[in-house]
């Protein structure tokens, strides 16, 4: 992997680092901050409210990336709440919250923002897919063990290699997009030769 100089990655999160250098294929340099985060149901809102936040604190180049998981029974909840429910019942109670409802249906959104000073590039990525019954799956991290992408033959993204989850992956997608959102030379830029 190539280092990169001066685009930070602002996560506290050592699982979404390493999907994102595997993504991307590159290393990144990143940074833990305390950030004030909005709440509400709309996740662009919130990672483009923190990639704000997070530029001005560090006063350089930054890549922020939020997730969302939308039970389609419970109206789109979590939604970008899903990292406060898992921190407080675990990724199990998912399947519970959906046992006496048919419609297990679920989307997983990613959103990845650059920022570079007033400049802001946005992918969003949108896997749909289905809650399983109960945990599956020794791979990924949060609710990888329940969520059950729809061209993943059944399959948990906890139960596929990472190579193929970060290949189709919500992240994925979201990460090719900004990628294409950004000005020619953008990344060239970025990294080190």
């Amino acid at each position: 992997m190539t280092a990169r100089t001066d685009l930070v990655f602002v996560t506290s999160s050592p699982h979404k680092r390493r999907e994102a250098e595997q993504i991307l294929g590159f290393s990144l340099l990143t940074e833990t901050l305390h950030l004030d985060e909005v709440q509400g149901l709309d996740v662009v809102a919130i990672a483009r409210h923190k990639a704000a936040e997070a530029a001005r604190q560090l006063g350089r180049s930054i890549l922020v990336e939020d997730t969302s998981l939308e039970l389609t029974a419970l109206g789109g909840f979590p939604g970008p709440l899903i990292r406060w429910l898992l921190e407080s019942a675990g990724p199990a109670v998912l399947p519970r919250l959906l046992a006496d409802f048919p419609d297990k249906r679920a989307v997983a959104r990613c959103v990845a923002v650059a920022r570079d000073g007033d400049q802001e590039w946005v992918g969003v990525g949108v896997v749909h897919g289905v809650i399983v019954p109960e945990p599956r799956g020794e791979s990924g991290f949060g609710w990888d063990i329940v969520f059950a992408p729809d061209w993943g033959e059944g399959r948990t993204y906890a139960e596929m290699p990472a190579g193929e989850k970060n290949a189709r992956s919500h992240r994925a997608l979201a990460f090719a997009e900004l990628r294409s959102a950004l000005p020619p030379g953008w990344s060239a830029r970025q990294q080190v030769r």
